[in-house]
């Protein structure tokens, strides 16, 4: 028996039917940097250091799903009374840096730094990246990082990170991790300084050869990633996996 009465009005199962699940083969082509900053206007606000939040986007006819992050910090010393001390206020890991790279007692550039950099000027420092975890492993997060501070490094004397782990686990020593955090960010010309600091001397082609390097290597890199559109304009990666 068949029924011709008007059919039920569509649930929400029946909704997600309308706009079922959507498999895309991406590369490092197919993503997008995003920028973001604040300049405060009030006279009495320090802005010695300048903070740049980077988001890395999915490539959908302009920023998509956001699958990782990165915050920059780019510090002027001629700005401030003494800039390590403006680290020392802003957070315990920016302070590890900032004194490795100053003299805590008078602000400048320590004396052995100077001498190393092609140029003197502002220190940009890589301070968190967060990448998806079924993208890491490949170097693509380091990658993109590499992009930013090529974006933003402009007027900069030297560039500086700290490779520790964000996140601690019981099954993994921690001087081990940064061991291997270090030999990742040396794929873009990072050196170990001093105290754990590793610098990049942007007065150099150091990152942009580097940066074409592991561009030609990653172009052959290849993810299948799942898209589930919730809403109009809006979707989330329910799955990420690499291309064979």
């Amino acid at each position: 028996m068949t029924d011709t009465s008007s059919a039920p009005p569509a649930g929400p199962a029946q909704v997600q039917e309308q706009h079922p699940p959507i498999v895309e083969c991406l590369g490092i082509d197919d993503m997008v940097l995003t920028y973001s900053s604040e300049h405060w206007i009030d006279p009495c606000h320090e802005d010695g250091v300048q903070y740049w939040n980077v988001g890395m986007h999915v490539n959908e006819e302009g920023p998509g799903e956001m699958f990782g992050s990165i915050r920059i910090c780019v510090a002027d010393e001629y700005r401030v009374a003494n800039i390590v001390h403006s680290f020392d206020f802003l957070s315990s890991d920016l302070y590890r840096i900032g004194k490795t790279l100053y003299d805590e007692k008078t602000g400048e550039l320590c004396d052995d730094l100077r001498d190393l950099l092609a140029l003197p000027g502002r220190a940009t420092i890589v301070d968190e990246v967060t990448i998806d975890r079924r993208l890491r492993g490949h170097g693509l997060g380091v990658y993109l990082t590499g992009m930013a501070l090529d974006y933003l490094s402009h007027g900069a004397g030297v560039i500086a990170l700290f490779p520790g782990p964000l996140e601690r686990d019981d099954d993994t020593d921690y001087e081990q991790a940064r061991a291997n955090l270090g030999r990742a960010w040396s794929r873009i010309g990072f050196t170990p300084y001093r105290d754990g600091t590793w610098i990049l001397d942007p007065g150099t082609t150091a990152l942009d050869d580097a940066l074409r390097c592991e561009r030609e290597r990653l172009q052959h890199h290849r993810w299948n990633m799942t898209f589930c559109y919730e809403a109009p304009g809006r979707s989330t990666i329910s799955e990420i996996t690499m291309a064979k």
